[in-house]
């Protein structure tokens, strides 16, 4: 045990002083924060502004309600963000001439940058309900969004008015209603199924993402200590379990110190700064549990995988060597990632049920099963029971390549070579 506790502490010091520890774990959140605000930042920037817009349609008095309700539109409440948007002014133009000489005038007009586009409205538009606005602005899905609502909103304002509703019944009818999705906890409504959506997604992506680093980081170890040969040494003062143990517990600490220096950062930064941008990020909520779950699908995790890269480490000679043999513990990585989505949909599914009972996959999916609706207490501790199981059989199994091939060079093995290596340390 004390040898275990000297290795591991040659490893955490030996990392943590680094300047690459320093810099990733000073960037990170600086990452983090700018991917989050960034885009919503350009996007307030860059809202706004004039579109001159031409509605082309036989009916003059239909273009104009369509021309006021681009200009009356309310703002979506349902979105903090899109509520911070400044308006777009819209300078409407009515042209009543349908004939394609016309049409051709105004993609012209909208090549030369005169206008922003043209709203073909017409009678037949209307009747085939297919309406078509032409821009050069296509990926505007905001705009878009906006002409779209205010047709619909003339056309059927419009056909009201024609079966005798008043003008202040039509504006009842058609005022627009949100919808806030919350998720009923304990009883009681929580929060809103946004912010839940939202605080489980960054946690999980953290966890695969730390996990994956630092699975990495242990395979790179070993393969920097074959090559130097510091590993003939230290075999001579400890064993190879031993240093396997060592080695991903001392990775492992490195990790857990990043992952407690961001939650610091996070803290300290969200009483000032989260203020100002509540309104792009939302209501920030982060329960107890999830915490507890998050640390321990994470230290399972990152054993589980630690311990199949540090067998891979083991087997191989350079990096090159490495991220050719690496795809047996990154495929059940990337796959817990992939089946997300299911398990979002539907965290309580006999499908979410099997896949968050295979240990590869189960950090990931049962970490977030557990953040959107809590399974049964049973189901956590089988989960975690069944990781436990898979973790002492492949110790076991990766000891033995590890006995092996970290005095080995040369080429990597094959598997008869593999079997002989399993057979021999056992």
């Amino acid at each position: 045990m004390h040898n275990i506790w000297t290795l591991v502490q040659r490893e955490y010091i030996e990392r943590v002083r680094s300047k690459s520890f320093v810099i990733f774990t000073l960037l990170m959140p600086a990452f983090m924060a700018a991917i989050m605000l960034i885009p919503a930042k350009l996007e307030q920037m860059n809202s706004g502004g004039e579109s001159q817009i031409v509605i082309v349609a036989n009916n003059a008095q239909l273009a104009s309600a369509v021309g006021h309700e681009l200009g009356n539109q309310p703002a979506d409440t349902s979105d903090d963000l899109d509520a911070r948007l400044k308006p777009t002014v819209y300078s409407i133009q009515v042209v009543t001439d349908t004939s394609d000489a016309e049409r051709e005038r105004l993609v012209q007009q909208v090549s030369d940058g005169k206008i922003t586009g043209f709203l073909w409205l017409t009678d037949d538009a209307l009747a085939d309900h297919k309406v078509v606005y032409s821009t050069k602005e296509a990926a505007d899905f905001g705009q878009s969004r906006q002409l779209r609502n205010a047709v619909n909103t003339a056309v059927t304002r419009q056909h009201l008015l024609q079966q005798g509703m008043s003008s202040n019944d039509i504006d009842a009818l058609l005022k627009p209603l949100t919808l806030k999705t919350i998720r009923i906890e304990k009883g009681h409504e929580g929060t809103s199924a946004t912010t839940v959506f939202l605080t489980a997604f960054a946690m999980v992506m953290l966890l695969y993402t730390v996990v994956l680093i630092y699975g990495i980081a242990v395979m790179r170890s070993v393969i920097e200590e074959k090559s130097t040969r510091i590993l003939e040494v230290l075999l001579s003062s400890v064993t190879s379990k031993e240093l396997l143990a060592g080695k991903i517990l001392g990775v492992g600490a490195v990790g857990l110190t990043q992952i407690l220096v961001w939650v610091v950062f996070a803290f300290v930064f969200s009483v000032p700064g989260l203020v100002a941008a509540k309104s792009f990020l939302g209501e920030i909520h982060v329960p107890v549990n999830a915490v507890v779950a998050f640390a321990i699908f994470f230290l399972l995790g990152y054993l589980l995988y630690s311990t199949m890269y540090a067998a891979i480490g083991s087997m191989v000679n350079t990096d090159q060597e490495a991220q050719q043999m690496q795809w047996p513990a990154m495929i059940p990585l990337i796959l817990g990632v992939i089946l997300m989505n299911p398990i979002i949909q539907h965290p309580n599914s006999p499908l979410a049920f099997w896949l968050s009972m295979v240990p590869f996959f189960a950090p990931i999916l049962m970490l977030l099963r557990i953040l959107i609706e809590q399974p049964p207490i049973w189901q956590i501790v089988l989960c975690i029971g069944l990781i436990l199981a898979t973790l002492y059989g492949l110790l076991g199994l990766s000891s033995r390549i590890y006995r092996v091939g970290i005095l080995m060079y040369g080429k990597r093995p094959t598997l008869p070579e593999l079997r002989r290596w399993l057979r021999y340390a056992g």
